[in-house]
């Protein structure tokens, strides 16, 4: 599992601390043509100029923290993948001039001078002179460090939901000057979201199990990756802990009985043909069935513009008939 899902998890876990199955032609809904949204990290990634005459602007984190920017930022240091992505995203790409080390998407972030996400430098991060700092967890007071240093910094925990990462994507694009930009791909994503959900119909919704880790963490309603699987109609069997990013047993898991079970530790070296290997996983219909999926964490657990790329990926897992 890479780097940014265990610290996705670990600020989810903080932030909880503080805060009709068939074949038959006739059963199927017509399928309209997908929507063409899309976020490719591979691609260049087009940069807007921002909008001055917004500023000065003041706006607010997750916390409640007030932020007043004079200017639009010029050297945005963000110290959180998914918000990367999504300052790319909306045309603030050439404002970026520093990431966190986990921050590969698009290819441009790549080229930028890295921060440790783990253990950030407060000297290390001051001397790369930013005039914004994007954090998604605040790991040794980080937020409050660099505000001594007159550094504004934006602490945007992981959202609760879908909305969230529309909400987030609205506050940064209100910071950077792209408040236009901003709202136009988030209402480019919503529509794409929304031709997923219209080829449902009407459909048995199976049962599903999300494997964050290998030690059985998972990612149930409360959580934007919970929200995704809602919005698909599936049964998250980890709602029934009543926690957002719950620990379940094994024995709990196999009781439940998913139809399907997702994997987002692939790179941990979990498999469909491991979780087959699981001592008493065989009676699990999604082992029984075949449909044990791995998928790309990065899109999985990442808040951004790739969430449409998560849902049409699980929807093809969950529904293959309707999403061949």
């Amino acid at each position: 599992m890479r780097s940014y899902v265990l610290l996705a998890l670990l600020a989810a876990l903080l932030a909880l601390a503080v805060a009709c199955d068939s074949d038959s032609p006739a059963a199927r809904t017509p399928s309209p043509e997908p929507a063409a949204f899309g976020f490719d990290c591979a691609a260049a990634i087009a940069a807007t100029a921002p909008d001055a005459s917004a500023f000065p602007v003041e706006v607010a984190d997750s916390l409640g923290n007030a932020v007043t920017l004079e200017a639009p930022p010029q050297r945005i240091a963000s110290l959180s993948a998914g918000h990367t992505e999504t300052l790319f995203a909306i045309g603030a790409g050439d404002q970026v001039t520093a990431v966190d080390n986990t921050s590969d998407c698009p290819a441009a972030a790549n080229d930028l001078p890295n921060v440790d996400a783990f253990t950030p430098s407060v000297e290390q991060i001051a001397a790369l002179e930013p005039d914004l700092v994007v954090i998604f967890y605040d790991p040794g007071d980080l937020q409050s460090s660099l505000q001594g240093l007159d550094i504004p910094v934006l602490n945007l925990v992981t959202p609760e939901s879908v909305q969230g990462v529309y909400d987030q994507m609205a506050l940064l694009g209100e910071a950077t000057g792209h408040t236009d930009d901003a709202e136009r791909v988030a209402g480019e994503m919503r529509k794409a979201v929304e031709d997923v959900r219209s080829r449902l119909g009407v459909v048995e919704a199976p049962a599903v199990f999300h494997e964050v880790d290998t030690n059985y963490f998972s990612a149930a309603s409360g959580t934007f990756i919970g929200d995704l699987y809602g919005m698909l109609g599936a049964g998250n069997i980890a709602d029934a802990t009543g926690q957002a990013y719950p620990q379940m047993s094994a024995e709990a898991i196999i009781q439940a009985d998913p139809d399907v079970i997702v994997l987002a530790d692939e790179d941990a070296g979990e498999s469909a043909d491991t979780v087959k290997a699981r001592p008493g996983w065989g009676s699990v219909s999604a082992v029984k069935n075949d449909r044990i999926y791995a998928i790309d964490p990065d899109i999985i657990s990442r808040p951004g513009p790739r969430l449409v790329e998560a849902l049409r990926t699980l929807a093809g897992y969950l529904y293959p008939e309707l999403f061949p």
